[in-house]
This record gives C-alpha cells, sequence and structure tokens, in this order.
C-alpha cells in the first residue's frame, strides 16, 4: 500500500500525480493504463481541492493506492473532510450542451467513468472517500 496527505492547495496537484505514477510503477501498471489512471486521479484530487475544499490550505486530501482483493487491479482511495458528493445524483452534461452553453470544465466526471472500471463515492465517519478501481 501506498499513501500520502496533501493541503488543499492546487499547487500540489502536481504532487499526486508524481505519487501516482511512482505507486503504480510499483504495481508494474501499463504505461497505457498508468497515465490514464494519472489523468482520472487528477480530475477527482482537483474537484474535490476546489468544489469540496474550497482551496482550504488547512484541509488535507489523503489519496492511498492497493491492489484489489484478486490483485488483478489498483485500487485508489481519494479522502478528505469536505463537502458531500452524490456521485448517484449527478448529471453529467452532454458534449452538445458544454458547446451550445459555451461552458469550461464540467466534463471531468464523465472522463473519469470512461477511465476507471468503477467509481464510488462513500462517505467513512466524517470523511469522504472517492474510490477508484482500475482492472490490470
Amino acid at each position: 500500500m501506498f499513501r500520502t496527505k496533501v493541503n488543499c492547495e492546487t499547487a500540489n496537484l502536481h504532487t499526486i500525480r508524481e505519487f501516482i505514477l511512482s505507486s503504480l510503477e510499483g504495481y508494474s501498471v501499463p504505461i497505457s493504463k498508468r497515465d490514464m489512471i494519472v489523468v482520472a486521479v487528477d480530475e477527482v484530487c482537483a474537484n474535490r481541492m476546489i468544489h469540496s475544499n474550497n482551496c482550504d490550505a488547512t484541509k488535507e486530501i489523503e489519496v492511498t493506492v492497493t491492489t484489489t482483493i484478486d490483485t488483478k487491479g489498483v485500487v485508489i482511495e481519494i479522502k478528505d473532510d469536505g463537502e458531500a458528493f452524490d456521485i448517484k445524483a449527478y448529471q453529467s452534461p452532454t458534449i452538445n450542451d458544454v458547446i451550445k452553453e459555451h461552458r469550461k470544465g464540467g466534463m471531468g466526471l464523465r472522463l473519469v467513468k470512461n477511465i476507471m472500471d468503477a467509481v464510488q463515492v462513500v462517505q467513512v465517519g466524517d470523511h469522504q472517500v472517492c474510490r477508484l478501481v482500475k482492472q490490470l
């Protein structure tokens, strides 16, 4: 298991990306999957920092990388004390809606769901945990 904590400042996203890259090397993840996993984790961490924790440097995000029970995949957990997010109630905008409304952003969660095999958001005590699973 690999674990790191950073303050909820977007400047720390680089640290998380480097942590994920080095952690996945420990599990011999193919480069093509590794890079996509980094994109997904970066998106979730950025959303948690910005939208759930308001970039409050006094708050932290903890990222853990482990293998699945059958060891044929990786599990990345992103844990923080920010505002809850109900992934089941969230409706991703369509690409046409984003174009029509001239929106910046809004496609990140759709991207994460396309990259990862499973995305779960659960509450564990006072913590919000986003669990990302990728089969190898």
